[in-house]
């Protein structure tokens, strides 16, 4: 991203720079389209900082603006409910002042409108931004991120029909005509390569104004069609192509082929009329490049009237390919309503295919505030079980790697209002999320917020802490496990995990089991054995965590299968350390009270 970034014009990268620097955030004003993002993600660069993006919590601002050390936290007011607005406003003067602490940075983008919507109680630094130089964004691109020659790039941008787009466009249609270039193929801007490049730019709007104004007649619909099925499963196998071509025919009373394929011409024919072909894997595609987006965007503009038949024929075709058409739809002309709208359709049939398209909508610069903001409202309706189980298998996807706390405050909510069934999908998701180890403390401390509130928020909490305790990674260590004694952050939270657990009468015999995961991983030199003393004592707050620990201990080293390990030993130096610890009988060893002889019962599995 700093490869291709083109520095705005009169120094304004400069003044944002400085103005951070100096007051530890600043407001870069502008519209979308202008490089605010990149421009936010290169001024964090040059502070020498870890551009981190914001995204807040509806139920708690003030934790959503969280410090780390080194790092620029990016807030775009775009992604954020103009609800939330003016509670940011008022939260950044000590966000601010917690930034500066930790050398951390706030960058903050916004548009004129909300800029006032922020209502700051004290000013911030703003730097109006202007667009860059479209002719050095389009050459930035070519050379930097396509490879091309910067001889070469400086023909195209030289061109006269490339400088006359160029002079008027904005830096993302510069951004999108460079993009062309690469994707046609061509090296050099020779006359035809020019007009193939500009024909893709706008969208190869005049081919298809013809190539629809030669298709009229009756007869004419099955092109018609097949045209729109191979735009909307373009790479697809011929038979999938066909297929469906078929069926947007049947949905739309269009006649189809006399004979069905048996007489007339072949395959190469029907695809040679909508301007396809077969590759050499025997998989259709369009001979002009984006030309299946062009179709399509032909088509909903041209016949409003046919929006609703088009995008219900979408989504019942078959696989994955409809998640993506529909996206591209919605994200293009600003509907996520067509996203939400075919989510609910497919929810109860298919929550692999509804969480794809969910997913890729609600990560959307467009459409990402509305489809989170709807993501929030379905967690929160009882009685939509299938729509809350794509919601829970969204928060544990990928959307979690850049809205991390957007995800957990719906778990939060569906562990809240969702059935059984829900809860269970929620705890698989929160195992996805503390599997990324930038996520495990974060899922911990929210595990523990469960287990503080009221049902079923704390049943949930607990068993998902105690499936989290005895899963492992790939490489077969425990996924919990710190990886020092100095973590003292994670290991508090584990450690609380464990004495709630441990004491719930539901869920204490798969906790004590995970327990004796641990200590057996310790003794075998599988666990870092100091690690796990220091969870287990960590843990002992009260004389009640002292005998509970101690007999789970003792049992665990007395009642064993036999082999040369000294479980014996490890259970000695533990107890005597947790002895110590006790507030009430400082120095003094829990072991007294057993004997070799009595092994205390405990319903735990042996071994």
């Amino acid at each position: 991203m700093r490869a291709v970034y083109v520095k705005p014009q009169e120094n304004i990268f400069s003044r944002a720079v400085a103005a951070a620097r100096e007051t530890g955030a600043v407001v870069l004003c502008a519209e979308p389209g202008t490089g605010r993002r990149i421009t936010a993600v290169n001024v964090a660069i040059e502070l020498d900082a870890t551009p981190e993006w914001l995204t807040l919590d509806e139920e708690n601002v003030h934790a959503s603006l969280y410090v780390e050390q080194r790092r620029a936290y990016l807030l775009n007011l775009r992604d954020t409910g103009s609800n939330l607005i003016p509670l940011v406003g008022k939260e950044v003067p000590d966000y601010v002042a917690r930034l500066r602490e930790a050398g951390s940075y706030l960058i903050v983008l916004a548009t004129v409108e909300e800029r006032k919507a922020l209502d700051l109680v004290s000013d911030l630094a703003i730097v109006k931004l202007e667009a860059s130089d479209p002719r050095q964004v389009f050459t930035a691109y070519l050379t930097k991120r396509h490879g091309y020659p910067q001889e070469h790039a400086e023909q195209w941008e030289t061109h006269n029909r490339i400088a006359d787009v160029l002079i008027s466009t904005s830096p993302a249609s510069a951004v999108s005509l460079a993009e062309d270039v690469h994707e046609s193929g061509h090296r050099e801007p020779e006359d035809s390569a020019v007009e193939e490049v500009l024909a893709a730019f706008w969208n190869w709007e005049k081919q298809l104004k013809d190539w629809f104004s030669s298709t009229v007649k009756p007869e004419d619909g099955y092109k018609r069609a097949l045209l729109l099925s191979v735009a909307a499963l373009e790479g697809a196998p011929p038979a999938e192509v066909f297929d469906a071509a078929d069926q947007l025919c049947e949905a739309t009373g269009t006649p189809y082929l006399p004979g069905r394929g048996l007489v007339g011409p072949g395959i190469a024919q029907h695809l040679d009329d909508v301007g396809a072909r077969r590759d050499e894997e025997g998989l259709v595609h369009f001979t002009r490049h984006r030309y299946g987006t062009a179709v399509l965007d032909h088509v909903w503009k041209d016949r409003p009237f046919f929006q609703k038949q088009l995008v219900t024929w979408i989504s019942d075709l078959p696989e994955a390919r409809p998640a993506e058409v529909i996206f591209d739809l919605a994200v293009r002309y600003g509907q996520p309503e067509l996203v939400l709208d075919t989510v609910q359709k497919w929810a109860a049939d298919s929550v692999d295919r509804s969480a794809l398209l969910l997913t890729a909508a609600a990560m959307s610069d467009k459409l990402g505030p509305a489809v989170r903001g709807k993501m929030y409202a379905w967690a929160r309706q009882t009685g939509q079980e299938a729509l809350q189980l794509v919601v829970a298998e969204v928060c544990g996807g990928h959307m979690a790697d850049e809205f991390d706390r957007v995800a957990l405050t719906r778990l939060r909510n569906l562990v809240r209002f969702g059935t059984e069934r829900v809860r269970a999908a929620v705890v698989t998701a929160m195992l996805k999320l503390a599997g990324r180890p930038r996520l495990r403390a974060r899922v911990l401390s929210e595990i523990g917020e469960w287990v503080a509130g009221v049902e079923p928020a704390r049943t949930t909490g607990l068993r998902t802490f105690v499936a989290l305790a005895g899963t492992r990674l790939d490489d077969g260590r425990l996924l919990l496990l710190p990886a020092s004694t100095r973590d003292e952050t994670l290991i508090d939270l584990i450690a609380s995990g464990w004495r709630l657990s441990l004491r719930d009468p539901e869920i204490a015999s798969e906790a004590k089991n995970a327990v004796v995961v641990w200590l057996e991983d310790a003794i075998r030199g599988t666990a870092d054995a100091d690690v796990v003393r220091a969870v287990l004592l960590a843990a002992c707050r009260s004389s009640v965590d002292t005998g509970m620990f101690v007999r789970l201990v003792w049992h665990w080293a007395y009642s064993t299968s036999r082999d040369d390990l000294d479980r014996e030993g490890f259970c000695v130096e533990l107890s005597r350390q947790i002895g110590q610890r006790d507030p009430l009988t400082p120095g003094i060893t829990p072991l007294s009270e057993y004997s070799r002889q009595e092994v205390p019962t405990w319903d735990i599995e042996d071994g």
